[in-house]
């Protein structure tokens, strides 16, 4: 269980070193065992640190130390991301794709294999916290790229509810990270499958643009369930639905 408290007083940048190899180490365990799968004191172990309330002293919290972790690589990937977006303004090309590849992209481009595949695994078990809990808003101030990023994708995706934007987006980055968190683990280069990390990589990339890509709303008869069925809860929701309109159309008399 996270309980919200005070951010963590530092960006990693200014630490010593010895608490950017708890920021490091955090985020493989984490990624491994999940945010609530290892204690502050097992990480500061696993760092070698011999203070066991390192962690506290640097990052105030467990929350502050997530924090941390989530800021970490940003700076690396927020160079090449407005490196990208400058490339994006002079084309003028703000299609979905172009614009999802920016904000992706750096991930493969800019961090090595191991730092990818901990950096992935960690990002899907942030992905599961609360909105409120959510480390990426907090790092809106050192993200300015992502955040345009984001808005520009909002407005190309303008026919969707912004609910259905939000969580559509959601799934395409979780799709292209879940994909980098296995590739090297359970998921091998080869002849018969994928035989480059390019390959891998654009065909995963080619799976999160179909996800913001995809018709809204979705056909009755997309193939998932029959036209005319309904699903536990639905008749609830028509119910409400129906009742409102009911008492519209009462009002409107």
């Amino acid at each position: 269980m996270i309980k919200k408290t005070s951010s963590y007083p530092h960006r990693s940048k200014e630490l010593p070193k010895s608490a950017q190899r708890l920021l490091v180490t955090a985020e493989r365990l984490y990624g491994q065992h999940g945010l609530d799968g290892v204690s502050l004191r097992q990480i500061g172990i696993a760092a070698d640190h011999g203070n066991k309330y390192a962690v506290q002293h640097y990052f105030g919290s467990k929350l502050g130390l997530i924090q941390a972790v989530s800021e970490m690589r940003l700076p690396v990937l927020e160079t090449e991301r407005r490196r990208l977006m400058s490339v994006v303004h002079r084309d003028r090309d703000y299609s979905v794709h172009r614009l999802l590849g920016t904000l992706l992209s750096p991930l493969v481009t800019e961090l090595d294999v191991q730092d990818l595949q901990h950096y992935a695994r960690f990002t899907l078990s942030v992905m599961r916290l609360d909105e409120h809990l959510h480390p990426f808003v907090k790092s809106a101030d050192i993200s300015p790229a992502s955040m345009e990023i984001h808005g520009r994708l909002n407005q190309a995706l303008s026919h969707l509810p912004h609910d259905v934007f939000r969580r559509r987006l959601s799934l395409s980055c979780s799709l292209f990270l879940s994909a980098a968190s296995h590739l090297g683990g359970k998921l091998v280069l080869s002849r018969k499958g994928y035989p480059t990390r390019a390959q891998f990589f654009r065909d995963t990339f080619g799976a999160s643009v179909a996800v913001l890509n995809a018709p809204y709303p979705p056909p009755a008869d997309n193939g998932l369930l029959p036209a005319d069925a309904s699903l536990p809860g639905d008749s609830r929701t028509g119910d409400r639905q129906n009742s409102r309109t009911v008492k519209t159309k009462r009002t409107a008399r």
